[in-house]
């Protein structure tokens, strides 16, 4: 490994920046920079340069794909993935991450809009970037822990070697909480690095196992430490670099003429299964554009039927109070569960738009004025359970839906 330089851009598309010099070791040769991309480029004159993508920006997922040939995998992604996302495939650039077995890959995904930017303003500094990195995958963290970097509001989470998110304070205790394991299982490491003088955010049923370390300056200083280990290059499919392939293909004509041979015949296989499968898929597509039709009459345009229909069943779900996604929900109710000291949550889970809440409250009246209370933010509550105990505590499970915002 050569000398690099480690970019850390404030927003995509701007100019203000973070950088700091990269030793042979993959280790900071020197302390943290800030100023703009034509000042970083000037420190890099030379030098390979690593880009840490925004953590917000990024999502870090799995996809089970059969195959081995990369170049096919990043094809089938977009489809293997689309029912997972909210925005269109053809908006969003995945990258490949490696193989988790069982034909189950890492995965990265960034909208298109944002890579470009992220390209577009280190070429207006004439900066020659050879790797973008999710900024959560440079957190120096165990395959088996979790690790969190406090960086001002956003808490940037690392669940496991090609894994993490990105959150806001307000939120990342419920979210840390719901990672926690059965009481019989042991509980994984959990290290929070917080700037050093600044508050710790709540950190909820997490609390108890935290390990909390204090870094001092810019958390670029503490990315830097992790951006060496292995991880997903956005740089991949149409912004993957070829300009070493010239110099790599000479000696291999020969070779390749005759794997050139090999591929037409397999390819004429191929070809004649993939006519088959065509009027099949095609067969399909009729069927299901027929059922649609058939279920929604009233419709005169059909493009896309499966997505249709699921806006269709989304609207019916809306209608029926029942539309708010996770997020929405955890916004909304989010602020009520973490400031109430009299209750503690000991699980959630989210189904067909209704989170189902366990906690303990220190008595009824707790419970009733948290019902109260989550009322007035527009949320329709229903109490499931109510137990209880020899000491007047209530275990008790809310089912909360969105209702009027």
């Amino acid at each position: 490994m050569r000398n690099s330089l480690l970019l850390r851009i404030s927003q995509p598309g701007g100019d203000a920046c973070e950088w700091v010099l990269m030793g042979a070791d993959g280790r900071a040769a020197g302390t943290v920079q800030s100023g703009t991309l034509k000042e970083a480029a000037a420190a890099a004159s030379g030098l390979r340069v690593s880009v840490l993508a925004p953590g917000g920006d990024c999502l870090l997922t799995t996809a089970s794909i059969p195959g081995s040939n990369r170049q096919k995998l990043l094809r089938a992604l977009p489809y293997a993935l689309e029912d997972q996302l909210t925005v269109d495939v053809e908006d969003l650039h995945f990258a490949l991450g490696p193989s988790l077995g069982d034909d189950r890959y890492a995965v990265a995904v960034i909208a298109i809009e944002r890579m470009e930017a992220i390209l577009e303003a280190c070429r207006q500094a004439e900066m020659d970037v050879g790797r973008i990195l999710p900024e959560q995958l440079a957190i120096p963290c165990p395959d088996t822990g979790t690790c969190v970097v406090i960086d001002n509001e956003v808490a940037l989470v690392r669940t496991g070697r090609h894994a993490g998110y990105a959150i806001d304070t307000g939120n990342l205790g419920l979210l840390l909480s719901r990672q926690q394991p059965e009481a019989e299982e042991p509980a994984p490491e959990l290290r929070v690095y917080k700037a050093a003088g600044s508050d710790l955010p709540d950190l909820g049923a997490a609390a108890g196992t935290a390990v909390v370390e204090e870094y001092h300056g810019s958390a670029l200083g503490l990315l830097a430490a992790g951006s060496a280990s292995p991880g997903i290059d956005l740089l991949q499919g149409p912004y993957s670099r070829s300009q070493e392939w010239g110099k790599l293909w000479r000696p291999w004509r020969a070779t390749a003429a005759l794997l050139l041979a090999g591929f037409v015949v397999s390819h004429a296989v191929m070809g004649v299964e993939y006519y088959r499968l065509s009027k099949e898929r095609e067969a399909l597509g009729k069927r299901i554009e027929e059922t649609y039709r058939q279920a929604f009459p009233k419709a005169n345009r059909v493009v896309n039927p499966r997505v249709q229909m699921q806006q269709q069943l989304d609207q019916l779900l809306r209608r029926q109070g029942g539309g708010d996604g996770f997020m929405t929900l955890l916004a909304r109710a989010g602020d009520v569960l973490r400031t109430n000291k009299a209750i503690e949550i000991s699980g959630a889970s989210f189904r067909a738009g209704r989170l189902d809440v366990d906690l303990t409250a220190n008595n009824l009246q707790v419970l009733d004025e948290l019902k109260q209370t989550l009322a007035g933010k527009g949320l329709v509550v229903e109490i499931q359970s109510a137990t209880t105990d020899a000491s007047q505590r209530v275990k008790s499970r809310l089912r909360i839906q969105g209702g009027s915002a």
